[in-house]
């Protein structure tokens, strides 16, 4: 491993909201599986059955149709896929529920091991995992906003619409962005890595990791490394038939080192990192309902492309 030249690590131990989308890493949906699959059932065949609406093959009369059919066949869609991401939700779960099943038989009692299916090694985050969600989630706002579109300028819609479609067109090439951003990285870094010194790690006792950076960067002019405990949930906003889950990520308490020299990077050697948790910080429960994880941010800042990524470390209890 090297070592890089890096400040004093600056701590930061207040509950704070971390901005952008997160990153969904529990594995409990708030419905059983059971449930998450009649759920999803509802959207999936409300969705199929306004795309067969919308492409005539369920028979309809033309004059109670008040919108194009190719706006039908969106709605659908939007429908459809709504039901499905819940059914994504509920395959994941199952397959959670199953593997800590098995790990109960096979490992006994690791706290580690029931709560996730860890590789004792290392971490490496899937490389166009992310990329491929924001590519997901700007198709799928692509079809609902043009749905909005159509209604505000052409179905004489309140001007209160006509002021509101150019904001979510903003959000939505915003998105596209950032997709655009996401898909550059992950062709342009490649897969990086995380080393676990010991496995799991726990609260009293200094975290030793190597980071292995990808092959695409060997040197960065200014970068960050923050170990920080981050708990998970979804905020209810709006109210009635207006009321919306979201998924956010609160900081629980975070330790970072940072370097404003430019460093260089030997490929495929591990930069050796140090952190100290607080004592009295949470544990990781990932499988709980309302999860706990600590994560290893990595900014680089660099000539072109910037690098950023998260990793999961396993810090439970003493």
């Amino acid at each position: 491993m090297e070592n890089l030249t890096v400040a004093p690590p600056s701590t930061y131990p207040v509950r704070r909201r971390l901005p952008g989308t997160a990153e969904r890493r529990g594995t409990r949906s708030g419905l059983s599986v059971a449930g998450a699959l009649w759920f999803g059932l509802v959207f999936v065949g409300a969705g199929v059955a306004m795309v067969l609406l919308g492409l005539r093959v369920i028979p309809s009369d033309p004059g109670s149709v008040h919108a194009p059919w190719w706006v039908i066949q969106v709605c659908g869609v939007c429908f459809a896929g709504g039901g499905i991401a819940v059914w994504s939700m509920a395959s994941t779960q199952w397959r959670e529920d199953r593997r800590r099943h098995d790990a109960a038989r096979r490992y006994g009692g690791s706290q580690a091991l029931l709560d996730h299916g860890w590789d004792v090694r290392g971490f490496t985050p899937p490389r166009w995992k992310r990329a491929a969600q924001l590519i997901m989630m700007a198709s799928f706002l692509s079809l609902f906003f043009s749905v909005m579109n159509w209604i505000a300028w052409f179905a004489h819609a309140p001007v209160l619409f006509q002021v509101v479609a150019p904001v979510f067109d903003l959000i939505l090439l915003v998105v596209w962005w950032k997709a655009a951003v996401e898909t550059a990285r992950a062709i342009r870094f490649g897969n990086s890595r995380v080393v676990f010194e010991h496995f799991p790690y726990a609260l009293n006792a200094s975290v030793q990791l190597g980071w292995v950076p990808p092959r695409g960067i060997t040197r960065a002019e200014k970068g960050s490394f923050t170990l920080r405990c981050v708990e998970e949930y979804y905020e209810e906003r709006g109210s009635g038939s207006d009321r919306n889950r979201w998924l956010v990520h609160d900081e629980l308490s975070a330790e970072t080192q940072a370097f404003d020299a430019p460093q260089t990077f030997a490929p495929g050697r591990a930069v050796e990192l140090r952190f100290t948790p607080a004592n009295d910080a949470l544990t990781t429960r990932l499988a709980a309902d309302r999860p706990v994880f600590w994560e290893l941010e990595v900014k680089l800042a660099r000539a072109g492309l910037d690098f950023e990524e998260r990793y999961l470390i396993p810090i439970y209890g003493s």
